[in-house]
């Protein structure tokens, strides 16, 4: 149920980073800001990222590889007919392209095609992407679908949004006395058989004083002052870092993008919070770990 680094084991402390600049959109302004983006997330306790539905620069993951930054290199399939065999004469040849141009990155450790496929999903069509990567990368693990409804996977992720705190730490509390983990779908996804198991989206918190409400957006009720989105975040957070049957989590995300307004930082990098605040909650050992 653990993910090893090293013949060790590590808590993957991940942000969702999904690539937008407000100068260039998908576009990075400089080098410069791609090595900032992973030295805001460090400087905030975060010891990776999912790079999230977005194919990132090779520069990004030259600064990872430096800097010692763990990513989750994914593809972009949101607009993807998931239920049509055909979609793979799309998808597989760019993946594979992904696969071949970062496979030497030593910052990447695992890969993931597809985020949240329908209910309406054709399993073969996920199957063969998860089966096509292994063979081309067998020495990493695959999400074959973050979230919602698994087929064939090495790790099991969710994604849960639950903004009550006390509600959040009851949907992973039969996991910790021995049952089976909390997962999204469970009439449609495959069993979970014994693979570590990552909460790769949780928290959002919606964030964004001084704007007006129709201006952003974000998870449940707005904090009503930054203490409360901090005790918010410690609680949500610590439920998973000392949660013993679980190895990773991904907190949903760095910085604002456009309308969604729940980041750490804003659109143009200016933190909204203390950094030294999120790095104490992020930083503490995790109970996998001990």
């Amino acid at each position: 149920e653990k993910v090893l680094f090293n013949d060790r084991p590590l808590f993957q402390r991940l942000v969702l980073d999904q690539g937008f600049y407000p100068e260039g959109i998908y576009t990075a302004p400089s080098d410069e800001a791609l090595r900032r983006d992973i030295e805001i997330a460090k400087g905030l306790g975060f010891n990776g990222a999912r790079l999230h539905q977005k194919v990132f620069e090779p520069r990004f993951l030259y600064w990872a590889d430096r800097l010692g930054y763990l990513v989750w290199g994914e593809y972009p399939n949101w607009g993807i007919d998931h239920s049509r065999p055909e979609s793979l004469k799309y998808v597989l040849p760019e993946w594979l392209e992904v696969l071949a141009r970062d496979f030497n990155h030593p910052c990447i450790v695992g890969w993931c095609p597809f985020n949240e496929t329908p209910k309406d999903q054709d399993p073969e069509l996920i199957r063969t992407v998860y089966r096509v990567t292994k063979s081309v990368d067998p020495t990493r693990p695959v999400i074959d679908t973050s979230g919602y409804i698994h087929v064939e996977t090495d790790v099991y992720d969710c994604h849960n949004y639950e903004q009550d705190v006390e509600k959040f730490a009851a949907f992973f509390r039969p996991f910790r006395e021995g049952g089976k983990p909390w997962r999204n779908f469970p009439e449609e996804s495959a069993h979970w058989k014994g693979q570590p198991y990552f909460v790769s989206e949780y928290g959002g918190i919606w964030w964004n004083p001084g704007q007006r409400d129709e201006e952003g957006w974000g998870y449940g009720k707005r904090p009503e002052s930054e203490e409360e989105f901090l005790e918010r975040y410690r609680a949500l957070t610590e439920t998973l870092l000392f949660h013993p049957r679980i190895c990773g989590f991904c907190y949903t995300q760095l910085y604002d993008v456009e309308q969604e307004v729940n980041g750490l930082y804003t659109y143009d990098r200016r933190p909204k919070f203390d950094p030294e605040k999120i790095r104490a909650i992020n930083a503490q050992k995790a109970a996998i770990e001990d």
